[in-house]
């Protein structure tokens, strides 16, 4: 339905709220009871956009669509022109098959956009202010949330537009400070998913887009706590303007560089004793409202982030004790778990120091019940991975073994759970905490797998990953006899990667050489072999004498067959005949362990094929088919492991191509200059064409030429190849059509 040209195409006034797109109705009677709570504090301008989104949770609910009509009739006897609140009518009314009443709703909604009076510009700009409130609200995965926020901004921002040349009486100024208080919120919520999605923790700077986007913010915080205090809702906006102006300091102080505080937070907040104006911001917004359970918790955040926990848990613990229901407070029972969590942390840390009292395991029961109660509120993939990480302490106190079996299955659990959630697979963090409960476990495989993957995600200047890798394939090729020769090469590929990847891999090179000192002497050899020259000097010289003579003595040998000159330091060629055809022996590295059994199809003997160039062997034996089958259980088919002997090289690549579910091209300029390559991919083409079945899914590892039109998976966005496994293992999985 069009506005008739009276509304900006943002988005057409009516079918709104109902079409907002909930990916998990077993979430909704959460938020359900969440709103319910918003309600009675929230009241006022938007009420409304509180009210509608009630019926969207209720039409949501198993036969709640009559629930849903109540709401909404109930509401429009208050306002019936509404235009949101009309639009869901007609759409339930449609859904029960109500035509007359549906029709209404129509008409009603025509006659009310064909108006082009102050009071239906007025009516419009609140149409649009209700819907930006109800898509900041609805959350989803991470990458369709980011999106719904800066329509949220764009919607609150046409409504003020839209009112910007109407009097006060149409629409009054404290409904346009309630419409900015909810769109610095917006702001807010776009800065910390992009702090997420950019990983820059440990960045001590912000992009100007970054910056610009928090102090607007401020900005417009600031205007709020302008408000005329003689409102009947002032209070309630006044002191949440001044807790969110807390936490900006706070941001702003340690992120952006050469930052002043506003000369009017100056003159209002007193000097006190605390970091910067930030704890005085939270005082001015208890003076206004002392019954606001949300600036407590975030001053009881404040205080965590100074480590004085004490005073962090009596915050939070007013905060709760205020607002206990977990629906509208899951965060302060997040915040109180991880204040009991890090402390925790910091007492252990002075136990194994200075042997001071060990810390009591009450601690971490407390934080354990009350990661619980913030996931039974909103489960999301932080407080998931916050309760994840808990029962893994609880597991491994006082030492680093496992001492609870029990717990450490809690946590494994959650870590996966919270890789599912959301964005929660691209969290380096999770991966690399799933991997250390792995690693306790005895599990030395998943956890590689797991710490790769964190390795992949991680910031260049953080290498404990890269530890973790190497330290579980070095017990794995202690333990593993059958398959040493895999595990040495793999160890190889990995130190080359990281050190393309970080800016200095000495410590962890050192820890290898500490407690692995003859494997790493094999691994060099691997590095020199290959022609990684610099690398390899790098591992040599972490070799001490005092550590092991015999060692030291090998790789004093060792760096004596370095050339000294390293332009030859790239990866050794492939050998090839003369007609450009791979040798028998394509690689002279082992290849990967087998997976005995596929499990996507019946019909097929490998659940996945995978076509590259030999020259691009290393990413694939070492980063992709352990991920696949190691990770995820698939059966690959890769050719020095599982072509047959005695079958030509043709014979072999047509067996694998039909027997396999799935095709993988690693796409690379290797690859698609390769007349070899070119060949094996047609056979695959056709095998797909010849079965009506999309079978072949492409992978771009590095940049190369290949047709617009051809959709792949991208993994070139780094040395080591990062992408979003969860889509290949969804490619995988997901039937070809017939």
């Amino acid at each position: 339905m069009a506005a008739g040209g009276l509304l900006p195409p943002v988005s057409t006034p009516g079918f709104f709220h109902l079409a907002l797109f909930i990916k998990d109705t077993s979430d909704v009677s959460q938020r359900y009871e969440e709103l319910k709570a918003r309600l009675e504090q929230e009241k006022g301008p938007m009420e409304s956009a509180i009210t509608s989104l009630l019926s969207v949770s209720a039409f949501y609910k198993v036969g709640g669509q009559n629930d849903a009509l109540h709401f909404l009739e109930d509401f429009t006897k208050k306002d019936e022109n509404n235009l949101n609140a009309i639009a869901n009518k007609q759409f339930i009314y449609r859904q029960l098959m109500r035509a007359k009443d549906e029709m209404a709703c129509r008409d009603r909604l025509q006659e009310l956009l064909s108006d082009k009076s102050d009071a239906a510009t007025a009516r419009n700009a609140r149409c649009f202010a209700e819907q930006g409130y109800a898509l900041a609200f609805v959350r989803d995965d991470s990458k369709d949330t980011a999106s719904k926020i800066r329509q949220a901004v764009s919607l609150f921002r046409t409504a003020q537009s839209l009112v910007s040349n109407v009097g006060i009486d149409a629409v009054s100024e404290e409904e346009r400070l309630v419409w900015k208080h909810h769109l610095e919120i917006a702001y807010w919520r776009l800065d910390d998913l992009r702090v997420h999605a950019e990983n820059k923790a440990t960045s001590s700077y912000m992009n100007d887009d970054r910056k610009e986007g928090l102090l607007e913010a401020q900005r417009l915080f600031i205007e709020v706590t302008k408000m005329d205090l003689s409102w009947k809702h002032s209070r309630f906006y006044i002191a949440r303007a001044w807790g969110m102006l807390g936490t900006l300091e706070h941001k702003c102080r340690v992120k952006c560089e050469q930052y002043q505080s506003p000369d009017y937070l100056v003159r209002q907040i007193p000097q006190t004793e605390g970091p910067g104006l930030e704890w005085g911001c939270y005082k001015k917004a208890l003076e206004i409202n002392p019954a606001d359970y949300e600036v407590y918790r975030r001053f009881g955040q404040s205080y965590s982030r100074e480590q004085l926990y004490e005073n962090a848990r009596q915050m939070l613990d007013t905060s709760i004790n205020m607002m206990p229901e977990k629906t509208s407070n899951w965060f302060a029972y997040y915040s109180r778990s991880l204040v009991n969590l890090l402390e925790y942390n910091q007492l252990i840390r002075r136990w194994k120091r200075v042997g001071s009292p060990l810390p009591e395991k009450q601690l971490l029961q407390r934080a354990k019940l009350d990661a619980i109660a913030s996931c039974e509120g909103v489960r999301t993939h932080f407080n998931t991975f916050l309760l994840g990480k808990v029962c893994h302490r609880l597991a491994i106190h006082p030492t680093n073994e496992a001492e609870d079996r029990d717990e450490l299955e809690n946590a494994l659990d959650n870590f996966v759970l919270a890789l599912q959630l959301e964005d929660g697979y691209t969290d380096h963090k999770i991966h690399a905490a799933r991997a250390w409960s792995l690693e306790v476990a005895g599990e030395h495989e998943k956890a590689a797998e797991s710490y790769k993957r964190a390795v992949e995600k991680d910031e260049p200047t953080y290498h404990y990953n890269l530890n973790g890798v190497l330290r579980s394939l070095m017990v794995l090729h202690e333990s593993d006899h059958c398959h040493k020769g895999h595990y040495m090469a793999e160890l190889a590929f990995w130190i080359n990667e990281g050190y393309k990847k970080y800016e200095d891999i000495r410590r962890p090179i050192r820890y290898c050489v500490y407690k692995f000192g003859s494997q790493m002497i094999q691994v060099c050899r691997h590095l020199i072999d290959d022609g990684n020259f610099q690398p390899a000097r790098i591992c040599l010289r972490c070799f001490k004498q005092e550590d092991d003579i015999e060692s030291y003595t090998a790789a004093a040998l060792l760096i004596s067959e370095i050339p000294e000159d390293d332009e030859h330091e790239a990866s050794g060629a492939v050998s090839r005949s003369s007609t450009g055809q791979p040798e028998q022996e394509v690689s002279s590295k082992p290849a990967p362990v087998r997976v005995e059994n596929s499990r996507c199809s019946e019909e097929f003997h490998y659940d996945f094929f995978v076509l590259h160039s030999s020259k691009d062997a290393g990413w694939v034996d070492y980063v992709l088919v352990p991920a696949l089958e190691v990770d995820w259980g698939f059966k690959g088919c890769v050719a020095d492991r599982d072509f047959e002997p005695g079958k030509s090289v043709f014979d072999n690549i047509i067996y694998s191509i039909e027997n396999s579910y799935k095709i993988l091209l690693i796409l690379t300029p290797n690859f698609v200059t390769s007349e070899w390559c070119k060949y094996e991919t047609e056979q695959a083409l056709m095998e797909s064409l010849k079965s009506k079945s999309g079978r072949v899914i492409p992978i771009m590892l590095h940049e190369c030429d290949v047709p617009a039109s051809v959709t792949h998976l991208d993994a070139s966005r780094d040395a080591i190849g990062c992408y979003d496994w969860l889509k290949l293992k969804e490619a995988l999985e997901k039937r070809p059509p017939t």
